[in-house]
């Protein structure tokens, strides 16, 4: 799915760019590619990053490496336009150095729309759109929570309005991951999750709707409102449009909600033992490759690894933390040279170290 993702999306941006330069709107021209090549960094190369370096899947790991060549090549050849000499670097490491009978030049080929059109698949954008939406308000709640982000948690529910975009169960895995909890699911509304007040935004509406302005003040206070599909609400028969109201929505105990444009999105914050031993088994992972990379060591690099002190809710995850850092446990004591730190849990302090493995 994220392969044919970013095929898409260069699809898209192709024929965007190209139809921004024939209008000689460089500004709008770099915006479309500038949005592009940060959809292709921070979503699908860190989405995809241990197909990368650690798919045991042969066939998953070249279909990723292929698809992440055709789009590098794709934005050389809409970045040449608008930095010709970097473009034609790029090229060159890309296609010329490993492709003999390409053009010497990405400005002898041709512009890519036509080429990338069959790629096109506008469902699937707006359905990743809406994951990516997803993302972003869970992150918010998570900060306003003040839940760290390796923390799991066990459940969240997703409401999105009809508008033309599904989460189906790969989307929701992808969600599920991002976002750290165990459980995604999509549910009607949120109307049994949270309670919504809306507060109609007086500056707005006071002009456009003057005389009617206390019945809709009164409906919002009595909570006779109507929640459309497309964002907007109703209010004693007046239709109020997304940017024309504040939707302020109360939370159930043991959960945190975001809204924005009619998505809803609730976190389950309650965290057992369990869940907040994973959460630290996870912080131990990230400090063994913090002590990698303090380490000089490459990133395929296997290592013996040292943990004292380590509560045993957390040792039950040992396994998993063996094997997102490429380690085995190292016997008997500490050597000398070994590279050593700690990581502050939920119980206290654990001491690791670590070296190379021979």
């Amino acid at each position: 799915m994220l392969d044919r993702w970013i095929l898409s999306r260069a699809a898209g941006t192709a024929a965007s760019v190209e139809e921004r330069l024939r209008d000689v709107d460089a500004v709008g021209a770099t915006r479309a590619l500038s949005s592009f090549m940060d959809g292709l960094s921070t979503w699908y190369l860190r989405l995809s990053r241990r197909r990368f370096s650690r798919s045991d899947d042969v066939r998953d790991r070249s279909a990723a490496f292929a698809t992440l060549h055709a789009a590098l090549v794709a934005t050389t050849r809409m970045l040449a336009p608008i930095l010709p000499f970097l473009a034609d670097e790029m090229y060159s490491n890309l296609v010329t150095t490993v492709d003999s009978a390409a053009p010497d030049s990405v400005h002898l080929t041709k512009w890519p729309t036509t080429e990338l059109a069959g790629h096109a698949d506008v469902g699937l954008e707006t359905s990743m759109d809406l994951a990516q939406g997803v993302v972003e308000l869970a992150r918010t709640l998570r900060g306003a929570n003040r839940l760290k982000t390796r923390q799991p948690l066990a459940r969240a529910w997703i409401a999105a309005p009809d508008r033309g975009a599904a989460l189906d169960p790969e989307l929701l895995a992808i969600v599920a991951d991002e976002i750290n909890v165990k459980v995604v699911q999509t549910i009607a509304d949120g109307s049994d999750l949270v309670e919504r007040r809306v507060k109609p935004l007086l500056p707005r509406i006071g002009k456009r709707l003057g005389p009617k302005i206390p019945a809709i003040m009164a409906a919002a206070r009595d909570g006779a409102v109507t929640f459309n599909d497309d964002g907007s609400v109703t209010l004693a028969d007046v239709t109020l449009a997304p940017d024309e109201v504040e939707v302020q929505a109360t939370p159930r105990p043991g959960t945190a909600v975001a809204e924005d444009d009619g998505l809803v999105v609730v976190l389950d914050t309650e965290l057992t033992p369990e869940l907040r031993a994973e959460g630290d088994a996870r912080e131990l992972a990230r400090a063994v490759q913090e002590l990698r990379r303090d380490a000089g060591l490459e990133l395929d690099d296997r290592i013996e690894l040292w943990v004292v002190g380590l509560p045993d809710a957390v040792a039950h995850h040992l396994p998993s933390v063996l094997a997102d850092t490429l380690a085995t446990l190292g016997e008997g004591s500490v050597p000398t040279g070994a590279t050593s730190g700690s990581v502050d849990l939920e119980d206290g302090p654990v001491a690791i170290a670590l070296r190379r493995r021979a």
